[in-house]
């Protein structure tokens, strides 16, 4: 299998840290979507990364689906639970990271409205609330525990984590570690694993 992305697309560095967290291995394509000769536009009609091409050609994305069929082809070690309540639970902390992320790309890449600087002044600081209330949550929830969820590593770990190591690549200035820090010690915990020291931003 391959996956398809740029070492510095935060969903690529997710799938690849989940995968090497599941034992899988991917064969790992650099492949910027902005680029004339990019194969992602026809791997994946929207143009977006990671896109993950199985053996027989066929294409998955996104990442959010590329880690639910990771899951599936290696049960263990088990990252998403079976449990209904326990994989909603895990999955919900998958859809804050990747929302943390969002915002964080809106303020890096100026999205929004660029031209107008009055709303643009008043924007930006509701993408920032965002990260804000969301990382309030994570430090309160993760207060006085080991893991995000249960007794063990898993997918809502990934998740919390992967975020925090793209705000610090894109928005230095956003110190979320003054601002909570009930968080550095968790998030160096996950960052020394290897998993995500072989996904370090910037890493091929």
């Amino acid at each position: 299998m391959k996956i398809y992305g740029t070492p510095t697309s935060p969903y690529v560095r997710k799938v690849r840290a989940f995968a090497a967290e599941k034992g899988v291995e991917l064969e790992y394509v650099i492949d910027r979507p902005s680029e004339a000769e990019s194969r992602v536009p026809e791997l994946n009609p929207l143009g977006k990364i990671p896109v993950l091409v199985l053996d027989d050609g066929e294409a998955i994305y996104d990442s959010a689906v590329i880690v639910e069929f990771l899951e599936g082809v290696k049960p263990e070690p088990c990252l998403i639970p079976g449990n209904f309540r326990d994989r909603i639970a895990v999955r919900r902390w998958e859809a804050l990271g990747d929302g943390i992320v969002e915002a964080t790309v809106n303020i890096s890449h100026k999205y929004g409205p660029m031209f107008d600087q009055e709303k643009r002044d008043a924007w930006i600081p509701r993408q920032e609330a965002k990260i804000e209330r969301a990382l309030s949550l994570l430090e309160r929830s993760i207060a006085g525990r080991e893991w995000l969820h249960g007794m063990s590593f898993t997918l809502a770990d990934i998740a919390a984590v992967y975020p925090l190591a793209y705000l610090d690549s894109v928005l230095a200035g956003f110190d979320w570690r003054a601002r909570h820090p009930g968080l550095p010690a968790y998030a160096q915990r996950v960052m020394a694993r290897p998993s995500f020291q072989r996904t370090d931003t910037g890493a091929p």
